[in-house]
């Protein structure tokens, strides 16, 4: 079998029963909505259960990402004797995650329109609503989830590599106090910097609008290509800062 193929196979069998356990703790949660929406007797509880179900997804990778490194970590020397580059190594777990998040949002994403088209009748409450006003605006944030929750993935992937170098050389204490420093200062940093001029100059280009109706109560009518550009430029940056860390600094 081809070594990335079996890697990929790996990182499937290891991160399956964290997988289903995610599955059935959603099921067990909507079914908690199910109760809560009959005891009310208010349908549209239930709906916000599965809006906020759906919305906590951008969460996924994350949760995914920090227990399989957590994992990883115990028999790091195994991992990195294994003969791929890290980089390699990183994105079989980064396309394992996303995989698994891509089926959960389905299933959710399936739950939500039908609760709110059939329990509900959005289109009731709302006469203006159609179809294409849903399954537009669906689209549109469950494409936003799965680039979110990647993003958030591959940035803690970049902070376990950081923590991996600072706790071999200064202990794991130190290592946990710079990630942390880190976790909080390096958003702020970005907020700061994608509000001056130059980056508006640099990245705010390609302006799309998104035409939605006014029906669909959606916040956004339009978006730049330049903005999704930065982002895709900066989640490979830190994915090569992220493998180069691994393989060059971390020491086993």
């Amino acid at each position: 079998m081809n070594p990335w193929w079996g890697q990929l196979a790996k990182e499937y069998r290891l991160g399956r029963g964290g997988v289903i356990g995610a599955l059935i703790a959603l099921f067990l949660y909507l079914g908690i909505g199910v109760y809560v929406s009959w005891r009310m007797g208010n349908p549209e509880t239930f709906l916000a259960f599965c809006a906020f179900a759906l919305m906590m997804h951008v969460l996924y990778m994350a949760g995914y990402m920090c227990v399989s490194l957590i994992r990883e970590q115990r028999t790091l020397h195994l991992w990195l004797q294994t003969p791929l580059p890290a980089y390699k190594l990183l994105l079989a777990k980064l396309l394992n995650g996303w995989g698994a998040l891509a089926s959960s949002l389905f299933i959710i994403s399936a739950i939500t329109l039908i609760s709110g088209t059939m329990v509900v009748n959005l289109f009731e409450l709302n006469p203006e609503l159609t179809w294409p006003d849903v399954i537009s605006t669906g689209l549109f944030i469950d494409i936003h989830i799965l680039l979110i929750a990647l993003y958030i993935g591959i940035g803690l992937t970049f902070l376990w590599a950081i923590y991996l170098v600072v706790s071999k050389s200064l202990g794991k204490v130190s290592g946990n106090v710079i990630g942390i420093v880190l976790f909080f200062f390096l958003p702020w940093l970005m907020s700061k910097w994608e509000g001056t001029g130059l980056f508006h100059a640099l990245f705010i280009w390609g302006k799309l609008d998104l035409n939605f109706s006014e029906a669909a109560y959606v916040a956004f009518r339009h978006v730049y290509i330049g903005y999704y550009f930065y982002h895709f430029l900066l989640a490979l940056l830190l994915l090569f800062i992220a493998s180069w860390l691994i393989e060059r600094k971390v020491e086993v």
